[in-house]
């Protein structure tokens, strides 16, 4: 049984998320109202993951995590509100090392928290058994220089690239984008597990980092060398044509796909179907099998592929899933990522 902490400092909040826990049969053997009580906690009852709200007094969840990352590193799921300013504290919370994070539906103190009850279930008993290793690896700094791609050499016409990730994306999605020669004119198209609210400010912060232009994709976008589009929160983002070495792209309020929208099989099989220049897929970390089946068709459409390795995946189900069914061409630790996609585009024109 996972054995769990809360920690926020409403009353109410710590109540309800005590008991969406236990309902999926997590034992919850402490709350806390701060960072304080949730250090003493961690001290007596050993905790084998914990719920950590951002804003608290005496000492916040950013503090609280960055210590508990030095000290005793322990997987962390951020509860967070659906504001700009939420966001901004989400990401800061992801690169001192929480593993994921789950919104608040409507305000700092939700009830409609429930609403999310299976997703915070399913999140824990995932990242509960991430180890200390990792936890660490996930905590390090996240200014590191860049890996030296070799950005000589010609690359082929029309290169587009299909990214996919989800829980320990982010950073992942940043270091690979900011590592990725401007030199390749690549078409990117990145599917990261997100939900509205957040998938704007993502772009902003990967436009920030990378020499690309990132944005978050709108309805009828088109995505031409050295741009980057981010799939919107709560849409697919649908490769509907390839006009003059451009990808068109739409938002689909579709149906959900492996309970997840966006999804990066409907971008990636979208893309093998209608992109006719050079396609590379990356599937990266994240739990679930979503990506598997689009990296199998972008190897039918005579595309390459690439998976993270287990060793660098914080969570390596979708990697695996990709990898089982025998159409992935590379598979690849994060530092080495924006080099293979390089040699991939590279080897068409050689």
């Amino acid at each position: 049984m996972v054995r769990a902490l809360v920690v926020d400092d409403s009353s109410v909040m710590r109540e309800i998320l005590s008991q969406i826990l236990e309902s999926g049969g997590i034992d919850v053997v402490a709350r806390a109202s701060n960072g304080y009580e949730a250090l003493e906690a961690i001290e007596e009852h050993d905790p084998d993951v914990a719920t950590v709200d951002i804003n608290m007094p005496k000492m916040g969840g950013l503090e609280l995590i960055e210590r508990v990352m030095d000290e005793r590193p322990l997987p962390v799921l951020v509860v967070s509100s659906q504001t700009e300013r939420g966001a901004d504290v989400t990401f800061e919370a992801l690169e001192l090392g929480a593993i994921d994070y789950v919104t608040k539906p409507s305000g700092e103190v939700s009830i409609d928290i429930w609403s999310k009850d299976q997703e915070i279930i399913e999140q824990l008993e995932t990242i509960a058994r991430i180890d200390e290793d990792r936890l660490r690896r996930a905590a390090g700094p996240t200014d590191a220089a860049a890996s030296d791609v070799d950005a000589s050499g010609s690359f082929p016409n029309d290169p587009t690239l299909i990214i996919g990730a989800s829980t320990g994306g982010p950073q992942v999605v940043e270091r690979v984008l900011r590592e990725l020669p401007s030199e390749a004119g690549l078409r990117i198209l990145v599917v990261q597990h997100m939900t509205d609210h957040y998938t704007s400010r993502f772009a902003q912060r990967l436009d920030e980092a990378s020499e690309y232009n990132v944005r978050e994709a709108t309805d009828g976008d088109r995505v031409g060398p050295g741009d980057a589009v981010i799939a919107k929160g709560g849409y697919h983002l649908d490769v509907v044509g390839f006009p003059r070495g451009t990808v068109r792209v739409e938002l689909d309020g579709g149906p959900k796909r492996h309970n997840v929208r966006p999804a990066i099989d409907v971008t990636m099989e979208a893309a093998a179907e209608r992109v006719t220049g050079n396609l590379v897929g990356v599937v990266m970390t994240g739990m679930g099998a979503d990506g598997a089946e689009g990296l199998s068709s972008i190897k039918a459409a005579g595309g390459k592929t690439i998976a993270q390795d287990e060793e660098t995946s914080r969570i390596f189900g979708m990697p695996q899933r990709a990898i089982e069914t025998g159409d992935v061409d590379m598979i690849l630790p994060e530092e080495r990522i924006a080099e293979g996609i390089t040699n991939a585009f590279r080897g068409w024109s050689a």
